[in-house]
């Protein structure tokens, strides 16, 4: 679970530090940021794949904002909203940022950790982990990522334009992608 990063970002000290003992205990990494400013450029150095935010911070923008700051940014990122308003407007507003999981203040310990859990079980299969691929089809992934076209492929590793193809296809049928033109392209992009 080494590379397993999460952020929070809580402007009231002793919340934020009891997220972290209970997450670090769990096996993750995690780094606290009191508010907007901190958390941004936390995200762009550390790269966290997970941001628990509470939407209240204080003076200056919320964790909303950052939410939708964030994934502007980084798409990947899957936000869990963690406030003290549990009214519907406060829940509306979140939308947009597409969290993952919303909790109302006072939480405990077991919703901290399942929902962090089943955070992560998304992440991993979003990015393709579990989908068993082969060495060669993650380096294949990885130069899909970097826009490389087939043939450019084939010429960096050394092997046919069919053999690329056909890696191609074996990827897309392990993410259960459409036969689409662009989707593995769309999916390696927004994962790798």
């Amino acid at each position: 679970m080494g590379n397993n990063r999460i952020l929070v970002l809580e402007d009231e000290v002793i919340v934020a530090m009891d997220l972290q003992e209970i997450l670090e205990k769990s096996g993750f990494e995690v780094t606290i940021a009191h508010n907007y400013v901190e958390a941004f450029t936390i995200l762009v150095d550390w790269k966290p794949q997970l941001a628990i935010c509470d939407i209240d911070l204080g003076q200056g923008k919320t964790g909303i904002e950052f939410a939708l700051d964030a994934k502007s940014r980084v798409p990947s990122l899957e936000v869990i909203f963690l406030t003290a308003f549990g009214d519907r407007n406060h829940l509306d507003q979140t939308h947009e940022s597409s969290p993952i999981n919303y909790l109302v203040k006072p939480w405990n310990e077991s919703q901290i950790s399942i929902s962090v859990e089943m955070a992560f079980q998304a992440i991993h299969k979003k990015s393709g982990e579990g989908h068993d691929f082969t060495p060669a089809e993650k380096r294949i992934l990885e130069l899909i990522a970097a826009q490389k076209k087939t043939k450019e492929i084939a010429e960096i590793l050394f092997i046919s334009e069919k053999t690329v193809k056909n890696h191609r296809y074996h990827i897309s049928k392990k993410l259960g992608l459409s036969n689409e033109n662009n989707s593995l392209l769309s999916w390696a992009l927004k994962n790798m």
